[in-house]
């Protein structure tokens, strides 16, 4: 899921229902999902781009990576090591170590040659040897790990949630992972398909307007997180050094 800036769990654990039957946690895990799905992100971006690159399964195959990629994150819930990724300090390295392999994406993205827009208007859609099938498995999981919203999220309000549906043992656990991972593979594959079936009818000119705006939004992105990591290490650095200056 594409994380935008999350409440406190304790703000968003008040509002999960009282009752934990499974079908209320995987609705509700279908329901969180869909909210974070659907908000623009550097995974949504780079989905856009590999969808009129290799057709409509770039989107459910990146949805693998996704997906193992938060089924650890609900596993580290349950041993509490992902509550490394609370403190400012955690939060700041990750994003500037995101904000650069965003900015360095999106900077690939834009060299895209024309002739390669060209050959995505010839290529049939669905296409691909293993290795490029495991490559965009990589590439989902890679576009969560640098998100740094994506851990605080976890971090907090998935941490609320799940520590609500493991109430319901194992089974609510799995309900919950189901759930919210059926969000995102409902929403990416809807777009992926759109794009991927479509793309026959734009002109190889506006593939190649394509990648130039998700190269765009990738450095954007990672500017963004980039200039917000900096200004969370500064704030945790200033303190020490002002502790040892003369008063």
């Amino acid at each position: 899921m594409n994380c935008a800036q999350p409440q406190s769990p304790a703000v968003e654990g008040t509002r999960l229902p009282a009752h934990r039957g499974v079908p209320v946690i995987f609705g509700v895990a279908l329901a969180t999902g869909f909210s974070g799905a659907v908000v623009p992100g550097s995974l949504l971006a780079v989905v856009v781009r590999e969808s009129v690159r290799v057709g409509w399964a770039a989107g459910p195959v990146m949805m693998i990576g996704h997906g193992l990629l938060e089924l650890v994150a609900i596993m580290l819930l349950m041993t509490g090591l992902i509550r490394f990724a609370r403190p400012a300090i955690a939060r700041g390295l990750i994003g500037l170590a995101g904000g650069g392999v965003l900015i360095y994406l999106g900077y690939e993205t834009a060299l895209i040659p024309a002739g390669t827009a060209s050959e995505a208007l010839r290529t049939a859609g669905g296409g691909g040897t293993a290795s490029g099938w495991l490559g965009l498995v990589w590439l989902g999981a890679l576009m969560s790990m640098v998100n740094p919203y994506w851990w605080l999220w976890w971090a907090t309000i998935g941490a609320a949630h799940t520590a609500w549906a493991v109430q319901r043992g194992r089974l609510g656990a799995a309900a919950y992972f189901t759930g919210h991972v059926l969000s995102d593979v409902l929403w990416y594959t809807a777009v992926s398909i759109a794009l991927g079936t479509g793309r026959a009818l734009l002109s190889a000119g506006a593939l190649k307007g394509i990648y130039l705006g998700c190269a765009a939004f990738l450095i954007a992105l990672g500017a963004i997180f980039a200039a917000a990591a900096m200004r969370t290490l500064a704030r945790e650095v200033r303190p020490a050094g002002q502790r040892g200056a003369p008063s």
